[in-house]
Order: C-alpha cells, then sequence, then structure tokens
C-alpha cells in the first residue's frame, strides 16, 4: 500500500474512534487529503478494474467508514438529552449539516472524474437514513440534494439501479410527500419524486398502481397546495407518467383525468400559476383529449372513451369556458408589439381550443345553447366548491362573431389561429352552409386589414378553408356561384399580397391552395407574377408554380408589362420561354456576369429536385403530364406538404392514437383524395414531346448560371457560400435526371453532355473547398458550413426520395463526387473523431486496459451471455474496459440524459455525423461505370473507424448507430464487411444491457442489417456466420425479456426484429 493510501487508511480508522474530538479533527484531516492529487490518484486506481478482488483501499472502502462515522454522531446525539438550550441545539444542528456537507463532499469528489462509487451502497446508505425519522430529520434535505444532484443526474447510476430500488425509492418519496411531518422541503421532495417518475418510467414496467394511487391522493386537493413550484413538479411527473402507461393503461389513464382535471383546472384558472406550470397542465389536458378522443373519435363506435360519459362532457363544457377566459384576458392584456412580435396564444392552447370546439360543437351550423351544472371554480369560504347552473352558447356563429372586423387586433387574431387549426385538424366538421359566410367575414378581415397585422393570420386561415373545400367539394355544391364569387375577390387580394415582402409567403401558399382547389376558373393574370419583378424565386412561389402548372394546361404566350423583354412592336414571349427566364433570373445574366454574386436560384434551398422538374417540363409540349411524370404521385404530395418539425413527444401522442383507433377498428379515412388522372398519369411509361428550342435555351441558361457562379466563387467569400456550389451541380444532375427520365437521352449521353461537364467543374470546386475545411476545423462558422453543406450533398445522394427521377439523379449526382472529396471527406472522419479525447476530460490512462490483454466477446467464445452479471461483464461496482464511468462525459449530465442525447454532442461531432451520413451513402451504392469512386474504398475507410470505437463515449455511440443503419442497404455489404461491422454488438450490448433507451435504439438499428439479409446474392454458407451474429444479439434480447429486465419500449423494438427476421426466412 502506497504511503498516501496509508494516510487515508489510519484517517478511517480514527473516524470510528469513541472521542468525539478525535473524530472531529479525523474529519478535517479526510478533507484535507482528499485535496491531495496523489491521494485521489491511488484511490482511482485502486478502485479501478484492474484492481479488482484485491485488499487496497478504494473509494468504496472509504465510504463505508464515513457511513459508519455518520452513524455513530447520529446515535450520539440522539441518545443526549433532548430539553437543553438553544445554544447546545444549534451546536447539534451545525454539527447535523457538517456530517452532511462532508458525505456530500466525499461523492462529489469520488465522482468527479466519472461514477466510482457503488451505486446500490449509496442508494442503501441513502435509503437507510431516510427510513429513520430523526436521522431524516438531521439529514433529509442533505441526502435529498444529494440524490438529485449527484446519484440521479448520473447516467450509470441511473441505469445500475434495479426495478426494485426504484420501486422503494418511489415508496419512500411519496410516504415523505404524504407524511404530517414536514422534515424536508416538500419542493425538494417534489422534485425527487420528478426525477424518480421519470427513471421509473424509462427504465422499469409494473409499478404502475402505486404511481396511479400517488397521483390520485397527491393532486386532488391540489388548490391547497402553498408551493405551486410544488405542482409544477408533480404535474410534470404526471405526464410523464401517463404517456408512458396511456397505451397499456387506457381506462385508467382516463379516469385518473377525469378525477384530477377539475383540481387542475382550478389551479391554471384561479391561482395564477407561473408559465412553466401553466405549460404543464396544458399539455395534461392535450394528452387528456388524446386519450378520450383519438384522431378527433366523438362516440364510442368511432374510437372515443370516457370512464363516465356524463362527468366528461361536463367537464369538456367547464374548460371550454376557461379556455375563452383565457383567450379574452390574452386579447385584453394586449400582450403583442409592433414588428417582431410574440404570438400571445401558444400553438398548444390553439390546439387544445379547438379540439374541445370539435367536440362540443354541433354537426350543424347552428348555434346550440346548453345548460349545465357545473363546479364553481372559487371555493366558498369552507373549502368546498359550489355547484351552479351555467349557458354556454356554441357554435360556428359564436366563433364568426369573434371574426367580425370592428374587433381589436387583440381579440381577433386568436380566434383566427382556432379556426385555422379547426378547418385544418378537422375539415369534415366544418358544415357546408357555414363555407359562404365563414369565407364572407374572412374576405372582409382581408380587404379591411391597414398595417399588416391581422393579415398573416387571415391569409393561414383562408388557406385551410380552401383545402377544407378542396377535400369535400361535395359540400359547395349548393353555394357554388357565391363561393366561386367569394374566391375571386379573395384571388385577387392575394395576387395583390404576394409583392408584399410582409405577407408574400402566405399570400404565394394561399393561391397555391386555390389552385389545388380548382375554386376559381382560369385567370390569365395569374401567369404574370411569373413574368417580371412582381416576386422574385422562391420556395412559397416555386411550389405555387408546379401547382398551377399541374392543375392548368400552359397559356401559350401573356402579355406582360413587367417583363424586361418586351418592347413595343416587339412580339410576346412565349410563356414557357418567360417561366424558365423567370426561375434562372436570365433577364438578368448580363448583369449577373460582372457580378460577384450568384444567381437567387441556387441562393436558396428548395424542395428536392423541384426546381429541376419544373425547368424539365417547361421544356415539354404537355408540360402538365411531363409534371406530374417526374414528381410521382407520391412526390406530388411530399413536394406540397408543409415541413412541419414534430416533436417526439407529439409524435408519440400519434403513435398512441393510431393504436386506439386500430383496436376499436375504426381506422378514420385521410380526407385527401387520389384522382384517377393523377395516379393514371403518374404511372405512364414511355417518351415526351420536347420543344428543342426550350430545351437548348433552358441549357444555355443554366450553363450561364453555372459559368457566373464559378466566376465569382470565392471559399472566403460571404456573398458565395459553398452552399451555392452543392445547390448548381445538384441542379444541374437533376435537369439531366429529368432528361433521361423522359426519354430525351440515356444516362450515358447525359454523361457526356455539356451540363454534366460544368457539374463536375463545380463539385471540383466543392472539393477543394472540403481540403481547406481541415486547416480550419476550430472555426465554428467552417464547421457550421460543412454540417450545412453535408446535408445538402447527402439529400441529393440519397435513394429514399419519393419522386420518379430520384434513382437516376441520385446515381447522375454521385457520378460527378471526386475521389479526392471523399478522401478528404475520411481524413476529417479521422481528424474529427481523434479531437474527442482532446475534448474530453478522460480519466486515468490506467484506467483503459492494455490493448494486448483485451478480448472482445467474440473472441471469448460462442457460449458467452451477452448480458451476464459475472465479473468478466460490466458489473455495477467498478466497471471494465470502456465502461460507462470511465469518463465524465459518458456518466454525467442534467437529468441522467442518454448518451443520444444531442446535449451530449458538440458542434464539431454533429458535423461529423453529417460528414458520416453522406459517406455511407456513396459506400453503400452499387459500382457503376463512370463513377469516380470506389464504393468498395469508401467502406473500408468507414469500417477502420469500427475498430477505434470507444463506446462510453456519446459521439462514438452515435457514429456506430448511423454506420449500422445507413451502411446496410440492398446488396452493398460482403460477408466479410458484415462481420467487421456488426462484431462490436457484443460488447455495446454488454456495456448498455441496463440502459433501456439504447437497447431500444441498437435494436431499430438492426432493421436494416436484417433487411439485407433478404436481398444478398451471397450464398447462404458466406452469410451464416453474419447471421449467427444477429441471431445471438436478438436470443439475448429475447432472454433479458423473458426475465423482466426489458421496457415495453424494447420489446416493442424487439418485435419488430423479429417480424423482419422472420419475413426473411419466409422469402
Amino acid at each position: 500500500m502506497s504511503l498516501a493510501l496509508h494516510d487515508l487508511l489510519l484517517c478511517c480508522k480514527g473516524l470510528d474512534n469513541d472521542k468525539a474530538t478525535e473524530r472531529k479533527k479525523e474529519t478535517e484531516r479526510l478533507r484535507s487529503l482528499l485535496r491531495r492529487p496523489d491521494v485521489v490518484q491511488e484511490l482511482d486506481r485502486s478502485s479501478g478494474p484492474q484492481a479488482e478482488g484485491s485488499k487496497q483501499l478504494t473509494w468504496d472502502t472509504v465510504f463505508r467508514s464515513l457511513q459508519r462515522y455518520a452513524q455513530k454522531e447520529t446515535e450520539s446525539m440522539q441518545s443526549s438529552k433532548s430539553n437543553v438550550t438553544a445554544t447546545t441545539l444549534a451546536t447539534r444542528q451545525k454539527k447535523m449539516a457538517e456530517i452532511g456537507s462532508l458525505i456530500k463532499y466525499f461523492i462529489r469528489n469520488a465522482n468527479k472524474r466519472g461514477p466510482r462509487l457503488t451505486c446500490s451502497d449509496m442508494l442503501k446508505h441513502v435509503m437507510d437514513v431516510l427510513q429513520n425519522s430523526y436521522s431524516c430529520s438531521a439529514y433529509g434535505e442533505n441526502y435529498s440534494s444529494l440524490l438529485v444532484k449527484d446519484i440521479l443526474s448520473v447516467r450509470k447510476y441511473w441505469c445500475d439501479i434495479p426495478p426494485e430500488q426504484w420501486h422503494n425509492l418511489l415508496n419512500l418519496y411519496c410516504d415523505l410527500f404524504h407524511a404530517s411531518s414536514k422534515s424536508i422541503n416538500r419542493v425538494l421532495v417534489s422534485r425527487v419524486i420528478h426525477t424518480v417518475v421519470q427513471g421509473c418510467c424509462m427504465q422499469t414496467d409494473g409499478f404502475d398502481n402505486a404511481l396511479f394511487s400517488f397521483f390520485s391522493k397527491a393532486l386532488l386537493n391540489a388548490r391547497q397546495e402553498k408551493h405551486l413550484t410544488v405542482l409544477e413538479h408533480l404535474v410534470s411527473a404526471l405526464n410523464i407518467f401517463l404517456r408512458s402507461v396511456a397505451m397499456n393503461c387506457r381506462m385508467r389513464v382516463c379516469h385518473l383525468g377525469e378525477e384530477l382535471l377539475p383540481s387542475l383546472l382550478y389551479v391554471w384558472a384561479e391561482m395564477r400559476p407561473s408559465v412553466a406550470l401553466k405549460e404543464e397542465i396544458v399539455e395534461f389536458f392535450n394528452l387528456q383529449i388524446c386519450v378520450h378522443h383519438p384522431k378527433g373519435a366523438k362516440t364510442q363506435d368511432t374510437g372515443a372513451h370516457a370512464e363516465d360519459w356524463t362527468r366528461w362532457r361536463s367537464l369538456l363544457y367547464n374548460l371550454y369556458e376557461a379556455l375563452i377566459e383565457e383567450i379574452s384576458n390574452i386579447g385584453s392584456r394586449g400582450k403583442y408589439v409592433t414588428g417582431t412580435r410574440h404570438i400571445a396564444v401558444k400553438d398548444n392552447l390553439t390546439e387544445l381550443t379547438a379540439d374541445i370546439c370539435h367536440q362540443l360543437f354541433p354537426g350543424d351550423d347552428d348555434t346550440h345553447t346548453m345548460e349545465v351544472t357545473q363546479a364553481c371554480l372559487r371555493s366558498t369560504h369552507m373549502g368546498s366548491p359550489t355547484s351552479k347552473r351555467r349557458r354556454i352558447e356554441l357554435g360556428w356563429e359564436v366563433l364568426r362573431e369573434h371574426l367580425q372586423p370592428q374587433q381589436n387586433d387583440f381579440d381577433i387574431i386568436p380566434w383566427l389561429q382556432i379556426t385555422a387549426v379547426l378547418t385544418s385538424k378537422y375539415p369534415s366538421m366544418v358544415p357546408g352552409q357555414e363555407l359562404v359566410p365563414l369565407l364572407s367575414v374572412l374576405y372582409q378581415l382581408l380587404a379591411e386589414q391597414r398595417r399588416g397585422e391581422r393579415g398573416p393570420y387571415v391569409l393561414r386561415c383562408l388557406r385551410e378553408v380552401a383545402r377544407c373545400q378542396a377535400y369535400y367539394p361535395e359540400r359547395a355544391q349548393l353555394h357554388r356561384t357565391e363561393l366561386a364569387r367569394l374566391w375571386g375577390r379573395v384571388w385577387a387580394l392575394s395576387i395583390r399580397g404576394a409583392s408584399s415582402p410582409q405577407i408574400e409567403t402566405l399570400s404565394l401558399d394561399l393561391l397555391s391552395s386555390i389552385v389545388h382547389g380548382g375554386l376559381i376558373n382560369m385567370d390569365r393574370e395569374f401567369w404574370k407574377l411569373f413574368c417580371g419583378s412582381a416576386c422574385k424565386p422562391s420556395q412559397g412561389a416555386a411550389l405555387c408554380l408546379a401547382q398551377a402548372l399541374l392543375s392548368w394546361p400552359t397559356p401559350k404566350r401573356i402579355i406582360s408589362r413587367d417583363y424586361v423583354g418586351v418592347t413595343e412592336g416587339s412580339a410576346t414571349p412565349n410563356l414557357k420561354e418567360t417561366l424558365i427566364a423567370w426561375l434562372l433570373m436570365t433577364d438578368q445574366s448580363e448583369e449577373m456576369e460582372n457580378s460577384s454574386r450568384p444567381h437567387p436560384i441556387i441562393c436558396r434551398d428548395f424542395p428536392y429536385n423541384l426546381i429541376a422538374n419544373i425547368l424539365v417540363s417547361l421544356t415539354l409540349k404537355d408540360t402538365r403530364t411531363g409534371l406530374k411524370r417526374l414528381l410521382g404521385t407520391e412526390g406530388v404530395e411530399s413536394a406540397f406538404s408543409q415541413e412541419q418539425t414534430t416533436s417526439n413527444a407529439k409524435g408519440n401522442l400519434e403513435e398512441i392514437e393510431r393504436l386506439y383507433l386500430q383496436f376499436s377498428f375504426n381506422t378514420l379515412p385521410s380526407p385527401r383524395r387520389d384522382t384517377g388522372e393523377s395516379a393514371a398519369t403518374a404511372s405512364t411509361h414511355g417518351k415526351f414531346a420536347a420543344v428543342l428550342c426550350l430545351r437548348n435555351k433552358l441549357e444555355q441558361s443554366l450553363l450561364c448560371v453555372a459559368d457566373n457562379l464559378l466566376n465569382c466563387y470565392s471559399p472566403d467569400s460571404q456573398s458565395t457560400p459553398p452552399e451555392c456550389l452543392v445547390r448548381c451541380f445538384s441542379l444541374l444532375t437533376g435537369v439531366l435526371a429529368g432528361y433521361v427520365s423522359t426519354g430525351f437521352m440515356t444516362q450515358e449521353e447525359a454523361c457526356r453532355s455539356q451540363l454534366y461537364t460544368k457539374a463536375k467543374a463545380l463539385a471540383q470546386d466543392f472539393s477543394e473547398f472540403v481540403s481547406s475545411v481541415r486547416v480550419k476545423m476550430t472555426e465554428e462558422r467552417t464547421i457550421s458550413t460543412l454540417r450545412s453543406v453535408m446535408k445538402l450533398c447527402t439529400r441529393s445522394a440519397s435513394r429514399t426520395n419519393k419522386d420518379n427521377v430520384c434513382p437516376t439523379s441520385s446515381s447522375l449526382f454521385m457520378m460527378i463526387l471526386p475521389t479526392g472529396l471523399l478522401s478528404e471527406l475520411a481524413e476529417i472522419c479521422k481528424l474529427l473523431l481523434s479531437s474527442v479525447s482532446k475534448r474530453v476530460n478522460v480519466v486515468d490512462e490506467d484506467h483503459h486496459m492494455d490493448d494486448d490483454l483485451d478480448v472482445t466477446r467474440n473472441q471469448q467464445g460462442d457460449n458467452i451471455d451477452l448480458f451476464d452479471e459475472g465479473n468478466e461483464s460490466h458489473s455495477s461496482t467498478n466497471g471494465t474496459r470502456r465502461q460507462m464511468g470511465d469518463n465524465s462525459e459518458a456518466s454525467c449530465g442534467p437529468g441522467a440524459k442518454s448518451l443520444l442525447a444531442e446535449d451530449h454532442l458538440a458542434q464539431q461531432d454533429v458535423a461529423l455525423l453529417a460528414v458520416l451520413e453522406l459517406l455511407c451513402e456513396c459506400g453503400s451504392m452499387q459500382h457503376v461505370h463512370g463513377l469516380l469512386f470506389k464504393p468498395q474504398e469508401v467502406r473500408r475507410r468507414l469500417l477502420l473507424l469500427v475498430q477505434q470505437m470507444d463506446f462510453s463515449k456519446a459521439l462514438h455511440l452515435n457514429l456506430y448507430l448511423v454506420l449500422l443503419k445507413k451502411l446496410p442497404a440492398e446488396d452493398s455489404l460482403s460477408p466479410q464487411e458484415f462481420d467487421i461491422l456488426l462484431r462490436p454488438l457484443a460488447d455495446l450490448c454488454s456495456l448498455y444491457r441496463q440502459d433501456q433507451e439504447i437497447c431500444a435504439a441498437v435494436l431499430l438499428g438492426l432493421l436494416p442489417s436484417i433487411s439485407c439479409l433478404r436481398k444478398t446474392q451471397h450464398m447462404p454458407e458466406e452469410m451464416r456466420h453474419v447471421q449467427g451474429l444477429l441471431l445471438k444479439v436478438l436470443s439475448a434480447f429475447c432472454s433479458l425479456s423473458q426475465t423482466g429486465n426489458c421496457t415495453a419500449a424494447v420489446r416493442a423494438a424487439l418485435v419488430r426484429c423479429l417480424v423482419a427476421l422472420l419475413e426473411y426466412r419466409r422469402a
């Protein structure tokens, strides 16, 4: 034993001394020793995996000495006289605080470089202390704080806690919350409960009864809670719990919701909660609407459910009234400010109001007055709620009253938001008789808006009404003439708005919806938007133009005073030629040649291949049919669908709703209609007739765009970022792919064209930019740009897009990428990967075992359980090589977040993953003639990264999952490559066997590999070892599932793998 540890051992023995003064001296000495680097280093070494089984002093040994010291001091104080002076009492309280502080200091010092202490020992000590009334009053605050900040915030500890211990911890703090003795601050107790509930829901199954009972008791009298922060923690915990059990316990979730909703509604409406608490309560309301009425279902026959329909209906009316009052208060406070403003009514509140309106509004256009018995929100002086009758008016007429032009903007805008959501989510509920009055009032608002305050909201609302009418055209038959007249007026105002920068995008969206629905007769004035300077090429303008080309025959010519090329006495230009010129801005080409700025069309992002498909279709005689063919049926829908980011929470609710409807055998039909003409056109094959002069004009214009970019591009220029290069050569290959798809040329002819040559020149410039990145990787701007261009490249290289041009476009895009580009990207991967160790606080090098001694589980033999708990596995005490505890990155984080969370990734890490996705696309393609790089070489370099993986690092774990999901495609991997890719699975599964989130991610990551087995051309004998690797992992998870150590998410992922495996065996 070293001298440093010998001193520490003597100190630990001194903590057991019978004299209090001696023990006091030893605590000071212990603090002093723990500040010495040599002592900490020796303790780390003796507590490491190499020293396992030795009799050296470890962190756990010192902690046990501290436990005995704390117990001895507590017993000493407990046995002394209770009737003492205030001075003596203060001295005791000071000593208690010092003991708690010493324990906290020791644990934080031990775990500063990663978790060293055994989780079960720490938790047992904490629970033993808290279960004793005296010690709980003495150390409860300190230990609860320690639990939240230093134990349950460490991911390794989070995963090491067995289900029974989670359950015991939950019961302990639930009892402390309900206890009459308030020895611990209720806010702190509720915070611990929130964390423990989160852990129970993520790491265990089977504690539903305890939590249903606890929340029912804790929140039933929420109005009596004095500290709203307590409610904030509890309601947040309630939402976490309900989301986790909603799929399996729908009836109980409904019952609890009906029980708690009145109390939480009172808190929300009457107790002035914080913004955070309000958000949690609104989330609770939304979750209850989802569980009671999936996808808006109104009756049991269509999938709705309530435990007590009369009570639930009454609660909906109460909630409706509270929401109306809240919206009215928001309007009266006038929280709108001019300029860039924050919308006072948030999306979640708007959607909740719309959902409730959908449930309560009658099925016709009448206004219904309902009398309901409502529990008054305000309590009487005795504390019991009063009940009274209320009259509530409901219906579309009431909604329209809130949309009158004379209303203040602050009052009208929330109702415009609600109307837009209502017609968007539930177009089937809008009565036919309501279309004319609703459209009329919206037109008035659009016509009378002055400074654009309400304008954007009116336009959004009109867009949704247009889509609603398009979904259900039969409802408009009786009022077709009046609706057409109103839409004509709206159309005229929208065309005028398209030239206004403030509302250009929304006006174009509205025009596109009107065109798609065929709500008006063709207006030749519409084309003038795309013939001059009325509006510039943008995503909204391109989508609107594409919708017009798909819906109407394109006129041959049209007169536009704004068009630059028209002079008095000259012939009117061909409209298709004008549209090509407008998209590519060729009317400004002479100015562009002398300009240092690239063409606008390559300065912004557009939906994938949309511009290329429009340009190619404009060179065809039958533009309408050609564009439908290029986009395909799915491509049309994907091009015109608005890009909406769906949060994980919202996505989870939608999955739950789908499940409910499946089991009610009543799946709601989609309102979208596919016309037979569209489907038939999209599926036609063969050549199209082209206008040769237009095709030549297009090619010359594209060459002009490319030459201008090559002339003005500079890697350091702010006006010509590298993204322009990617967009430009992606546009050129997209146009060539359109030519190939329409039969104008073969892929070989495309590779000999001028456009292809120019695209290769642009790709070479791009390769030089990537080369320059290697010396600038410390610059934040460079890394951000690298990530951006990689995402653009991956989108163009991907073979999963939905239009008919995608396979050819992707192939041509890959073929222009120079070998040097991929070599540079592979080197950047290596550099970024090696820089991780410099950015992460890694523990002493002795914690990493010598490579000569490292033997993977595959090398140890086939009869090894991936999830064994033996000494060679990753035990919860000290761990082994590359254990989660070996570096702080993997171990600590706010709320014990998974290593899959983006919070663990630096900007360089995210850029590396973007580079990796592109390399996977390149490596997974089949070798074709003309390809400048070898996919096999790309795969070789990527698989070399696998051999350098340290799964304790967040980046390495995410990197491996990307390889697992993206590299296997079709028949891209050989049996040897598959073996290298799957070889680390055993170590990975063993390391994270207790982390349910990572287990589920790994299983889902195996789906592409299983799918590849079905499509491979290799002989079964060659793939037998690969099959064995996959079966070993899946069988290990099956065993784990049978022992009850898997959560529902892991079991669901396992089922998906097994189904895929059965499909493979059947094939």
